[in-house]
């Protein structure tokens, strides 16, 4: 059980996150409301890639600090999951909260900003952009609204004790929470390791005017063979086929990396906003097809 100091230190932390969470949530919904009196139009890419670094970086990360705070509070206080009905209905609030973030903000988030990063200043003419746009907005106002539930459930505790029949055994719900805990902690520094390793590959251009006209085609595994084929004509790129690619949501927003390099005719470039792993994957490809010529 925590001490008295102990529950303060974990409560206040936890308390601080949420309002993190709350406060980035509303900024990312002011600068949505802000690109409609951006101009010129070019601006918006710089918007998107704030929102989509506002929502990676802050609210991803954030809203699990808040779990794992509200974990330790459960398990080593006399609050417990189950005792009060407040606390359970926050939790399914809490619950609702990750499915929006993972199933459903997450890709439309990434698929704004990767529209918006391939298609630069004609992304206001993509129906898809304005698809992500308006979901991007219904899923962080229904943010906003759930976390002020949230934080006034945890003020006000609204509702008393539940009646319970049979309370479950401490120690094997604190024992069943460390191994859940340690496993998730593993699983996210391997996979965190892995997305670094390709997500920092280096993309060395290779001099265009070295190349006979013909088609180059190369494969670059990373749990999928990624293989492309890249047409050259008159010392340019005259075209970039995408043969193999995963079925997903990412892995297509990645395959926009095609758009950036056409547009500027070399492959050292930034990846795709929103599909940054995928897209570094087929630059490297596209790479290797050209450097083993």
């Amino acid at each position: 059980m925590l001490s008295i100091a102990g529950k303060k230190i974990v409560l206040t932390m936890h308390i601080i996150l949420v309002s993190i969470w709350l406060g980035t949530t509303i900024t990312i919904l002011t600068l949505l409301f802000m690109k409609n009196s951006l101009s010129p139009v070019s601006n918006i890419n710089v918007i998107d890639k704030s929102i989509f670094f506002l929502f990676d970086t802050i609210v991803m990360n954030v809203s699990i600090a808040v779990a794992l705070t509200g974990l330790v509070f459960s398990m080593f206080t006399k609050w417990g999951f189950l005792k009060f009905y407040w606390i359970s209905i926050k939790w399914i609030i809490l619950l609702i909260l990750a499915t929006i973030i993972m199933l459903f903000a997450g890709p439309v988030v990434n698929g704004m900003a990767a529209l918006s990063d391939i298609f630069m200043d004609q992304a206001r003419f993509n129906k898809e952009y304005h698809n992500y746009e308006y979901y991007t907005i219904v899923y962080t106002i229904v943010q906003i609204l759930l976390l002020i539930c949230v934080i006034y459930i945890s003020v006000v505790k609204p509702w008393g004790q539940r009646k319970i029949k049979r309370e479950l055994n401490r120690k094997i719900v604190i024992a069943s929470g460390v191994i859940i805990g340690i496993f998730l902690i593993v699983a996210i520094i391997s996979q965190y390791t892995q997305l670094k390793y390709y997500r920092n590959m280096p993309i060395n251009d290779v001099d265009l005017n070295s190349l006979n006209d013909g088609s180059y085609q190369a494969t670059v595994d990373y749990y999928f063979p990624y293989e492309v084929e890249v047409i050259i004509t008159e010392h340019r790129i005259k075209d970039i086929i995408i043969i193999k690619n995963r079925e997903n949501h990412y892995a297509k927003l990645a395959e926009g990396v095609r758009n950036k390099i056409l547009r500027e005719q070399k492959f050292n470039i930034d990846a795709v906003t929103g599909a940054t792993t995928t897209s570094k994957v087929l630059l490297k490809a596209i790479e290797k097809a050209l450097i083993s010529e």
